[in-house]
């Protein structure tokens, strides 16, 4: 019986201690987030959680530790690379980041003269296995072998494009597949230097052209030397490191951008690669990489005194990438099109947040991280959250969509909230032709350009269904307009004759008269009386009433949500608040320069001429839930037509009803309009100043109570 409790208080010291390892692995000094399309901030799973924070001591590294190291880099056998800087050496460590050797001096290809690094800051191991070393201050390319003996030494190129006063200290190295070298120099913003495995100058790849401001041409054209020396050059942007992929193509970082230029590419949703911190540059220098997601690959988007500053890029399988924040010690991972999938790190002492993080590199699914100033490499480990969404792109890349698919779904299920999530699914179903299942899906991640390209596929599923009916239902609807103006215009040829007050109906039906006659039809209103305030004040509660209809019912294209709330100040500031104004404005001028027409007569002429906005908006709307991106410049038309007509026929309205010329009229629209702004001036001081007696009021009020 004693022996059976042992048992059981073992099994249960096991399990609880078996839960505090879980409980301590799942406890992260950082949270993981991203930003959904709005830009709001939301935390999700932990992709990467740390696995081991190893010292020189964990490394085996005997004697000093490391010093200030920079630079990292993960070979094809899974060896890793530590550029040390401070001690001017380089780390190799096995795949279990154990040391296999350290390279602290080696000996000229003459086999006699030893040499040392001098501050040694970029670091790469092509495939064949030789190390390409960015000794930097000794202004050079250290190429060696795996045992550490010397390949080539490669000196600093000469050209007759390097400036005067040149000065080339590499920081940070590549090599493609051709053999083709990249060298970042630092303060050196002509771009990535190319040099053939030679080290013979190629060229400059990547520069970033300056477009100067007009001001600035206006100033250079007015100012003299002395004054042009003193003021401030416009200079391309310099990069500050280099990743080569297994295509050819250089991720270069910059962190020198202009802050505010940085964050406002960033906010606006710059697709372009002006301003952007990553580019991803081909042979010819010219940046292909693809910012599709919500927002640009530029880092944190809520920041309140920094913006982010990439220093290095890690690059993972299937085009995903992580690039590192240098101003937040944070790691952004990225797709291939630019979609934000996490960000995690931060600054601090604790295991899985860094003081200032230098490099970072992909050992298969596991992420490395180089602290300099802790001098300690952290090794991050996949949690299942990171590994299903690695597995969706990767399902993705290879055409497995039903894999894709399942593996997205297994995302959402931890992490509902994931736009991206629902987008690779709508994609998996975009390639297997499931549109309708990608238009919801597209829908849910707020990829509204990816959703109407789906749209354009379904809609000609629809339309092949019902081709026959398609154009019967379209003659159909035309002869009813068709009936119905007929009908409009035997009504009002009928008013003509008809004595007496005419009827609602047909005072409302004159209005297309006006449209289609404005000048016989607005001088009839004032003085044959087709028209009256009643049917005025219906045709303004018309518009406002599309107005509010075309909230509700106008497609995706005119607004891209489904949650429309409807407040009806938001109408009345755009209809009625300045119709009444226009109305007041003119009247009041028109009266002090000899119009003939009355507050009453511009009202209704005015309200007559707002008939177009409302029988153009409303088929408008209703054809906007069938038109694609593509067809967008249609609804953009019929909407400045109706608009434009309106604003015609008020126009001819006031002309008539005050007996103006063209010219007279114009100017004093100009004016009224110019009075409709003053007015409102007043209205909102006035309002202001009672509400500031009222608050006086009320204080003394207060007082002389609270005194008695």
């Amino acid at each position: 019986m004693v022996r059976k409790k042992w048992i059981l208080f073992l099994a249960a010291l096991l399990l609880l201690c078996s839960f505090g390892i879980e409980s301590a692995s799942a406890m992260v000094p950082y949270k993981t987030y991203f930003y959904d399309y709005d830009g709001e901030y939301l935390v999700s799973p932990d992709a990467y959680v740390p696995d081991k924070v190893l010292n020189a001591k964990a490394m085996g590294i005997e004697g000093a530790g490391l010093n200030q190291p920079l630079d990292l880099f993960v070979d094809n056998n899974n060896s890793v690379y530590i550029a040390d800087t401070g001690s001017n050496r380089i780390i190799i460590l096995d795949e279990q980041y154990r040391i296999k050797r350290e390279i602290t001096e080696f000996v000229h290809e003459d086999g006699v003269t030893k040499d040392q690094f001098n501050t040694p800051s970029g670091i790469f191991v092509s495939e064949e296995g030789l190390i390409y070393v960015a000794d930097s201050k000794n202004a050079r390319i250290v190429v060696l072998h795996q045992d550490g003996s010397v390949e080539k030494i490669l000196e600093a190129p000469d050209s007759d494009v390097f400036p005067a006063g040149f000065i080339y200290e590499p920081s940070a190295i590549g090599v493609d597949p051709s053999g083709l070298i990249y060298v970042i120099s630092k303060s050196t913003n002509m771009g990535v230097i190319a040099l053939n495995a030679d080290g013979g100058f190629e060229g400059f790849v990547g520069a970033e052209k300056v477009v100067p401001k007009v001001s600035d041409l206006f100033w250079k054209l007015v100012t003299t030397k002395e004054q042009k020396s003193r003021t401030a050059k416009s200079v391309p942007t310099e990069y500050n490191n280099i990743t080569i992929d297994e295509l050819g193509f250089a991720y270069v970082t910059s962190s020198a951008i202009h802050a505010r230029n940085q964050y406002s590419a960033l906010i606006n949703r710059d697709k372009s690669s002006k301003h952007a911190p990553i580019k991803r540059l081909n042979n010819t220098g010219i940046d292909v990489l693809k910012r599709n997601g919500a927002f640009p690959p530029a880092g944190d988007i809520q920041t309140t005194d920094k913006v982010s500053r990439f220093i290095d890029v890690a690059l993972a399988e299937d085009g995903a990438y992580s690039t590192l924040d240098s101003s937040q010690n944070k790691i952004f991972t990225y797709d291939d099109n630019g979609n934000l999938l996490y960000v995690f790190g931060g600054y601090g002492t604790q295991d899985g947040v860094f003081q200032s993080a230098s490099a970072l590199a992909y050992q298969s699914n596991n992420l490395l991280v180089l602290d300099k100033d802790s001098s300690k490499l952290t090794v991050f480990r996949r949690t299942e959250y990171g590994a299903n969404i690695a597995a969706a792109i990767h399902h993705r890349k290879n055409r497995n969509y039903d894999e894709s698919i399942a593996a997205w779904q297994r995302v959402l299920k931890m992490n509902p909230t994931l736009e991206m999530a629902y987008s690779g699914v709508a994609q998996s179903n975009m390639r297997k032709e499931e549109y309708k299942k990608a238009m919801h899906n597209y829908k849910l991640a707020n990829d509204w350009d990816h959703y109407f390209k789906a749209f354009a596929e379904y809609r000609k599923e629809i339309v092949s269904k019902f081709i026959i009916l398609i154009p019967i239902v379209a003659a159909a609807i035309l002869w009813l307009v068709y009936r119905f103006f007929k009908y409009a215009k035997k009504v009002n040829t009928a008013g003509w004759r008809k004595p007496g007050k005419r009827t609602l109906w047909e005072e409302l039906l004159y209005s297309f008269h006006v449209m289609f006659h404005p000048f016989d039809g607005f001088w009839d209103l004032k003085h044959e009386k087709r028209g009256s305030v009643r049917a005025a004040v219906i045709i303004v509660a018309a518009v406002m009433a599309v107005d509010i209809f075309k909230q509700l019912a106008g497609g995706y294209i005119l607004y891209p949500s489904d949650w429309r709330v409807i407040e009806l100040w938001d109408t009345l500031l755009s209809v009625l608040i300045p119709f009444g104004l226009w109305c007041c404005a003119n009247w009041g001028l028109t009266t002090l320069m000899d119009g003939e027409g009355s507050l009453k007569d511009i009202f209704i002429a005015s309200s007559y001429s707002l008939v177009p906005m409302v029988i153009i908006t409303i088929p408008v709307t209703l054809f906007s839930n069938i038109v694609v991106l593509e067809e967008q410049q249609f609804i953009t038309f019929f909407t400045t037509l109706a608009l434009g007509w309106s604003l015609g026929l008020i126009f001819i309205g006031v002309l008539v009803t005050n007996d103006y010329s063209p010219f007279k009229n114009f100017y004093t629209s100009a004016i009224s309009i110019v009075g409709m702004g003053f007015i409102a001036f007043l209205t909102v001081l006035f309002i202001n100043i009672l509400q500031n007696m009222n608050s006086f009021i009320t204080t003394i009020i207060n007082e002389i109570t609270f005194r008695l």
